[in-house]
């Protein structure tokens, strides 16, 4: 008995020092192995539930036939998402190989909600790059267990399947792997 009360205590030791140091542990689901790919529930956002900055409805069909990677956000969390959305612009991949997908938790926000949207339809309309979208309900993370209040990253093959997924701060090692990912999903679905 007293080894597991001492196997408790060293347990939570370890998780209160591993928040002290900043590492973070992450409880989004771990990525896939090789070769082993997850093929999310389809969703679709329409209505009361969200959809395109410009009204229409969003599918999550649309990740399929190109290589996507997906962005969803706590909209109060998008400013660390610039070095990344900067790199990626500044690599030029063709739109008709590599889609972006930023979906905002409009949830997950204190910004006013008629503010925020007419402040993302403006800049869906000088991006045509991106594919802007809003989850009001949390439907993604209620159905893709995405992780609330933060930063996700999914990087999908052209067949759909999940190839890669990150949850937390964006680091420069961050932004490196998935632009290794990247890099390796285009030569190899040439």
């Amino acid at each position: 008995m007293r080894e597991v009360i001492d196997m408790g205590l060293r347990l939570k030791k370890f998780y209160f020092l591993c928040l002290l140091s900043g590492f973070t542990v992450s409880v989004f689901a771990a990525n896939p192995a090789p070769g082993d790919s997850t093929l999310l529930p389809e969703i679709i956002l329409s209505g009361k539930k969200g959809g395109l900055a410009n009204g229409a409805d969003w599918s999550s069909a649309s990740l399929t036939g190109k290589v996507n990677l997906l962005f969803y956000v706590d909209p109060d969390k998008q400013k660390q998402l610039q070095p990344l959305i900067a790199k990626l612009d500044s690599l030029h991949y063709p739109a008709d190989r590599l889609g972006t997908t930023l979906i905002l938790n409009t949830s997950a926000t204190i910004i006013p909600g008629f503010v925020f949207r007419k402040k993302v339809a403006k800049r869906a309309k000088s991006d045509k790059n991106k594919s802007y979208v809003f989850d009001n309900k949390r439907i993604l993370v209620r159905d893709w267990k995405l992780i609330d209040d933060d930063i996700n990253i999914v990087l999908f093959h052209k067949s759909g399947h999940v190839f890669y997924k990150h949850a937390g701060r964006v680091s420069n090692e961050v932004i490196n792997t998935i632009i290794q990912k990247i890099e390796h999903l285009l030569t190899k679905e040439s």
